[in-house]
């Protein structure tokens, strides 16, 4: 029985250490597809699974196409407003390519249909189905069958089509964090030593007023615009940190500071949520006499002051595993207060 139970595990293993390395990977949005004239539909599936201009256009063709690929994962993301359900639906709908929808049934319930029986024949094809519903950029839950009859929810601050399951290795080693999480040093005249700049910060989900770093959602026009700072060109994480930091301690930065990414994208929970945080210091070297202000919060932003500590103020509150007040605080706190302490913001 433990034998039997180990190859099982080991051959699941092999099931998912195949989809992540297979270099082939195509994601059909199915909402994508609606409101397409059927024409338009098979276009725009041959273009996104690199099928033959050739390939028909009805549901017997495309299955055809699919049972004859060869090794590659295909993710079909259905997260349309009201998508009929198709459990149950009849195995012969293949063959059956009118496109007068079924009652209950949709044309785009059937191509859905098809690339499922179409993996079932083909054990080249690794198909994951990916259902649930955008809310909104700041969360929204997704439902992962990344294997016939096993599943995975994630919470996620992605669209659809940005889903962090989807992309290649490539495209995963290439992708910009969700937000930015800054580590600010004061290192100037305002006092004897280096200090680290912090906020109590009111964190919904918690109720309480937790020990936090400036932080915030990286904008879309992070990747687009040019800025600079000190003669050196900021990325997407940079720019957003030096927005984040204005607005949520008054500190406009000035070509005297400098600035660094420590991590460009971290994973603070990965068997829960998608999110990430780039992480990224700040050493304030300029005057910023009279500039600390926490009016800058927008929405549901809520701070009560500052906590500027010094090197040994740190030590303590990272030893102890607890704020001045005893309350807990955030993994990235966590690393901010290490970072400080061991100095590698002097490097």
């Amino acid at each position: 029985m433990a034998k039997s139970l180990e190859i099982k595990i080991r051959n699941f293993t092999m099931d998912i250490k195949k989809r992540i390395y297979m270099e082939k990977i195509y994601t059909i949005n199915l909402s994508k597809l609606e409101g397409l004239e059927k024409e338009e539909i098979y276009d725009l599936l041959k273009e996104k699974l690199h099928l033959p201009n050739y390939c028909g256009t009805n549901l017997d063709a495309l299955y055809d196409a699919l049972t004859e690929m060869g090794g590659c994962n295909i993710n079909i993301v259905d997260c349309r407003e009201n998508p009929d359900s198709i459990k149950g639906c009849a195995t012969d709908n293949i063959g059956s390519d009118s496109s007068v929808p079924k009652k209950g049934e949709s044309y785009i319930d059937k191509i859905r249909k098809v690339f499922e029986d179409a993996a079932d024949l083909n054990p080249d094809i690794n198909l994951s189905i990916i259902s649930g519903k955008y809310i909104s950029k700041y969360i929204s839950l997704y439902d992962y069958e990344y294997k016939k009859g096993r599943h995975y929810l994630n919470a996620s601050r992605r669209s659809p089509d940005k889903l962090v399951y989807t992309k290649s290795s490539k495209e995963f080693k290439e992708m910009i964090p969700d937000a930015v999480s800054c580590f600010v040093i004061v290192d100037n005249e305002m006092y004897d030593e280096p200090r680290l700049l912090l906020s109590n910060e009111y964190r919904y989900p918690t109720g309480q007023f937790l020990l936090s770093v400036p932080a915030g959602l990286i904008d879309a026009n992070d990747a687009d615009s040019k800025e600079t700072l000190g003669g050196k060109e900021l990325s997407p994480c940079e720019k957003a940190a030096v927005r984040e930091i204005k607005e949520e301690t008054g500190i406009a930065l000035s070509d005297k500071d400098v600035i660094k990414t420590v991590n460009p994208l971290v994973f603070s929970t990965p068997g829960m949520t998608d999110e990430s945080n780039a992480l990224v210091s700040v050493v304030i070297r300029s005057d910023i006499k009279d500039q600390l202000s926490q009016e800058g919060a927008e929405g549901s932003e809520l701070f009560d002051g500052f906590e500027i500590l010094t090197k040994e103020e740190a030590k303590k509150i990272l030893k102890q595993g607890v704020d001045n007040n005893g309350i807990f605080y955030s993994v990235y706190t966590c690393i901010a207060l290490m970072y400080f302490v061991s100095d590698m913001w002097m490097e």
